[in-house]
């Protein structure tokens, strides 16, 4: 390692840190988890491979480390202050389209996942308890707070916006990654509000007909 200023090396090892983590999704997606040495990621970061563990123990830390920089939760937590002050019609619309653009910038993460978690079912239990369970709770506790007691009493909120979640990631993986949208294209905005509309229609209460 450089010789670094005292008052400089919480900056430059933080950079590091970074800098293994972006090339190690890089080459994940391009080679698989697996197929992807430690020696091969250190090599494109430009240090030794000794260096490396510096930094991360194992690669498996690094892959945790991957998976807490591009987790959902931060943008989770986001949309919902933004959409605080929104009803729920609107609140659910603007949480669609922005965890549809935040799955656009994560597709080589996207990639690792729908290659990897099939053959690496620790790490996807690990992943699930680090992103997908804080969010869901996030989620659910928002939903409960709108939709009131009594309807929260009739339907399980967790289980109502991971479904939510689901069907934005299914639909995304399905159109985006494995190309469904060159056969059957729909714009962006329809998709979203197509995903939207299916779940508030399956969640918020249905108005009375005037009789």
């Amino acid at each position: 390692m450089p010789r670094i200023a005292a008052s400089d090396r919480d900056a430059f090892y933080a950079t590091r840190r970074q800098a293994l983590a972006d090339v190690a999704l890089k080459l994940w997606a391009e080679r698989g988890y697996d197929g992807t040495s430690v020696a091969t990621i250190a090599g494109e970061a430009g240090i030794a491979k000794g260096t490396f563990y510096l930094y991360f123990e194992t690669k498996g830390a690094l892959l945790l480390e991957v998976l807490r920089r591009n987790s959902l939760v931060p943008n989770v937590l986001a949309l919902i202050e933004d959409l605080k002050t929104r009803s729920l019609e609107e609140a659910v619309h603007g949480f669609v389209r922005g965890a549809w653009r935040h799955l656009a910038s994560q597709r080589d993460l996207l990639l690792v996942a729908l290659r990897e978690m099939p053959t690496h079912l620790a790490e996807a239990r690990e992943a699930v308890a680090r992103v997908l369970v804080p969010a869901n709770a996030a989620l659910a506790r928002d939903l409960d707070a709108r939709i009131g007691p009594a309807r929260a009493a009739e339907l399980s909120t967790v289980i109502a916006v991971r479904g939510l979640v689901g069907m934005i990631v299914v639909t995304f993986l399905t159109q985006e990654i494995l190309g469904a949208g060159q056969l059957l294209p729909v714009p962006e905005t329809e998709i979203t509000k197509t995903l939207a509309e299916l779940f508030l229609r399956g969640v918020a209460p249905q108005k009375e007909s005037a009789s």
